[in-house]
């Protein structure tokens, strides 16, 4: 179903969103508020001027959304489905731009999934990936996404470096940090470098690098609002999975990346990643790895994923990088990949969730656990022992 688009009907809420998707909060420049006026008096005198009238692009996913046409959705979705949809910001951003998301929640006291993408500003594919499974979750009718819907809470931040992912769509399409100055010389921050947890046992400390850790640990506004925004507003223990949407290293990532040696949940986390790779490739035949990110990437720390494991106590936490692995514009995706990419995502989370749901039951645990941990081996990319831990079966 498609989603419905709106168009302000003043010309105060108009300035409102422009707010909430521009630099400084407060501050506006004369030239765009004088481009609102003029748009909000033509729109006044729409009946004399029906076929020149200003809009904004509607999310159709045929291609990369701004940010404003995205919170212009997202005001959308919350008008639209008032029942189930509630939006939320977790703060600004160092240039003072909103951070918005949205709760889906179907039915009372069910655990939560939170996912957090576009935390690396040029990887465009996640954030449209992420509007397209809200949009499914919340219209499709298909009973298996219905039962997927319903069956947590979601947590979503469609974009988090909202400073970074507005340059790249501006300036630099393949910008990656942050947007505060990291010295006199150099600019950004890499925010998957930035969170606390081993934050400097493998840090990088060059500000012109494209990995800047910055100076300390949750240094950046949009780390640090982040965190204390879980911490307050998500009840302890109530996120059993959390997700780290990126690209393009067409992967499933679980812990740990600060070294090679494997949690001690390592069987069920890959039970679980193998569940997600195996839903997701029937459709078009997409294949991804899974294993640990210090086993198929690399060794760094400060990452979302660890710190949400290790610190909020998580039994799921994953990086899942979407496709682009082996192409030379792997970040760049062609427009037409966005729904391929949409509903490959849902595939694959609603593999998660059964997965999850059978090992809540603990049918892998009697009489199965042994194939399925074959399962986990097979996808295991190292040679470590894995030790299995029964920490997820209090997950859903």
């Amino acid at each position: 179903m498609e989603s419905k688009g709106i168009i302000a009907g003043t010309f105060e809420s108009e300035l409102q969103r422009a707010k909430d998707c521009k630099p400084g909060g407060d501050i506006m420049p004369k030239k765009e508020k004088r481009l609102l006026f003029t748009r909000q008096f033509l729109l006044d005198r729409r009946s004399l001027f029906p076929k020149k009238l200003p809009t904004y692009r509607i999310l159709d996913w045929s291609f990369y959304p701004t940010l404003c046409e995205i919170y212009m959705w997202m005001d959308s979705i919350i008008k639209n489905s008032a029942r189930v949809v509630t939006g939320f910001d977790i703060g600004r951003s160092y240039e003072g731009r909103l951070i918005r998301g949205l709760k889906l929640s179907f039915k009372p006291g069910r655990k939560t999934i939170f996912i957090e993408s576009n935390i690396h500003a040029r990887e465009w594919i996640t954030s449209a990936a992420c509007t397209y499974l809200i949009m499914e979750l919340l219209y499709s009718r298909d009973p298996d996404v219905r039962e997927l819907a319903e069956s947590v809470d979601w947590w979503i931040i469609p974009v988090l470096n909202v400073d970074g992912f507005v340059y790249s769509h501006e300036k630099e399409r393949l910008w990656r940090k942050s947007r505060r100055p990291a010295d006199p010389h150099c600019m950004g921050i890499d925010l998957n470098r930035n969170f606390n947890f081993k934050w400097s046992l493998r840090r990088c400390a060059d500000p012109c690098s494209n990995v800047y850790s910055g100076p300390y640990p949750e240094s950046e506004p949009e780390v640090k609002q982040l965190v204390e925004f879980i911490n307050n507003n998500i009840p302890e223990g109530s996120i059993k999975i959390y997700v780290a949407l990126h690209s393009a290293a067409q992967a499933v990532l679980v812990p740990w990346t600060h070294t090679k040696v494997p949690p001690q949940s390592y069987a069920t986390l890959m039970y679980v990643a193998k569940a997600f790779v195996e839903a997701l490739y029937p459709r078009y035949h997409t294949k991804y790895r899974c294993g640990s990110s210090a086993n198929i990437l690399k060794m760094f720390t400060g990452g979302s994923k660890d710190w949400a494991y290790a610190v909020k106590h998580v039994p799921i936490a994953f990086t899942i990088e979407l496709p682009g692995r082996g192409s030379p514009k792997r970040f760049e995706l062609p427009e037409t990949m966005i729904t391929h990419v949409g509903a490959e995502l849902l595939d694959g989370f609603r593999g998660m969730i059964k997965a999850v749901k059978l090992l809540e039951s603990q049918a892998v645990v009697t009489g199965t656990f042994t194939s399925e941990l074959l399962r986990a081996k097979d996808c295991k990319a190292g040679g470590n022992a894995i030790s299995y831990t029964k920490r997820s079966l209090i997950l859903l």
